[in-house]
This record gives C-alpha cells, structure tokens and sequence, in this order.
C-alpha cells in the first residue's frame, strides 16, 4: 500500500502527460499490461479542443482502428460511458452486436487479447477512460483495484496539467439539492427526507433529479459520487 501511495504522489508531482503516464505504464507492465491509453470521450459531437486524450497503442492497431472506423462500435467505448465500473474487454463483448465483437477480435492480431478499462464520470456529461491492455494480463482483482486507483490519480493529475481541474466548469448544487443528496447517500428513502426538511416528497425528488442532470448522472449513486469527487458533498 505504501508503495502504491508513493506512485499517486509522484503522479501528483510530474509536470507533464507523458511523465505522468509513463509511471503509470511501468506498474502496468509488471503485471502483463504492456500498452495503455486514456481518453475523454466525446459528448455527442462535441469534443473540447483540449480534449484529453493519450494513446500508447501499437501504432498499426492505432491505424486500422481509425480506418475501419471502430470508435462508432467499439464496445468498451459504449460501456464506458455507461458504466462507472472497471470492467474487462471480454465483459465489454459480452452480448454486444457481432460488429462490436469483431474490434474485440481484430484487437488480438496486434498482441491485444484482452484489457481492462476505468471509465471515469464527471459533471456536464463528461466521460473519459483509462485502459490497460496486452497479450498475456493478470486476472488479480487486487491489481485491478490498484490500477483503478493509479488511474484515477492519473486522469485527475492530466487535467489538471491541461488547464482543467477536475471541478472545472461544473455544476455547484443549491443548498437543498445537497441537503437531498446528503440524506440520499445516507440510505434515505424520498418519503423519509421530506419528513427530515419539512418539504414534500415530491419536492425531495424534484431536487435529486435536478442534482442527477447537472452531473449527467444516469443513478443516484453516480451523482453521490461525482458530489464527493468534485467536493460539495462530504462523504
């Protein structure tokens, strides 16, 4: 744990996306990941000019990837910005359409048989992920959580060095979306918080689902988690 600890803090401290990523790739490596990437992704059309976006893929992957136009099927993009869990390539194919699969599939000619990505949510719909990927990985969820973890401190700390803090151009929450949030995240169901702020309960979910679409948040939960990430909701 401390040595984990050491590496966020050194992720913390670089001054550049290259450096950044490079201690992450190291750990990577030693356990079988040998490319990574990381990328936001795009919010319909709409792609900021400073977009984050490292790829250390093998190049002639990288070049069929974009000619065979993949990024419109590729499934662990779709889940990615679905989902706020890691999840494996092979998870990620599993019951996609067989245009899906087949960039699964063609990934393995290029020593790309399987990965893991991170999708990570922010305010205003914005999506990224981090991906790990090689021939031969692990399949020990304790490095999976590490790299959850390495990952997390990696993209905040790329945003940061692109000017754009992870809170940056977010939505702040009125006093009563917290007051809501606050008890929602506390196990409270809409009945019980209108009885604890004296309004009614459809007032209480009036305020969470506000809450939810200034974070894009798809659950509750997720708009929990953005709030405490973006510090305007203790946990």
């Amino acid at each position: 744990m401390d040595d984990l600890l050491t590496m966020a803090e050194r992720i913390e401290m670089v001054s550049t996306l290259s450096d950044a990523f490079d201690l992450i790739e190291g750990f990577a490596r030693l356990h079988g990941f040998d490319h990574a990437a990381c990328m936001e992704l795009p919010r319909g059309t709409e792609v900021p000019d400073n977009a984050l976006m490292i790829v250390r893929m093998p190049e002639a992957w990288v070049e069929h990837y974009i000619a065979s136009d993949f990024a419109l099927v590729d499934p662990v993009f779709v889940r990615a910005a679905l989902d706020m869990r890691p999840f494996t390539w092979a998870e990620a194919a599993r019951g996609a359409r067989p245009e899906a699969r087949r960039v699964m599939q063609e990934a393995s000619a290029f020593r790309l048989n399987t990965g893991l990505t991170i999708p990570l949510h922010g305010p205003n719909g914005y999506r990224a992920e981090v991906t790990f990927a090689g021939e031969r990985v692990t399949d020990d969820l304790r490095v999976f959580r590490q790299l959850r973890f390495l990952a997390t401190t990696l993209h905040d700390r790329a945003l940061t060095i692109l000017g754009r803090g992870p809170g940056e151009g977010g939505p702040g929450l009125t006093p009563r979306e917290r007051d809501c949030l606050h008890w929602v995240a506390a196990g409270k169901s809409d009945w019980a918080i209108s009885q604890i702020l004296g309004i009614s309960e459809t007032t209480v979910h009036w305020h969470v689902e506000r809450a939810k679409r200034k974070f894009g948040a798809s659950t509750r939960m997720q708009a929990i988690v953005t709030a405490i990430r973006l510090g305007l909701l203790t946990p």
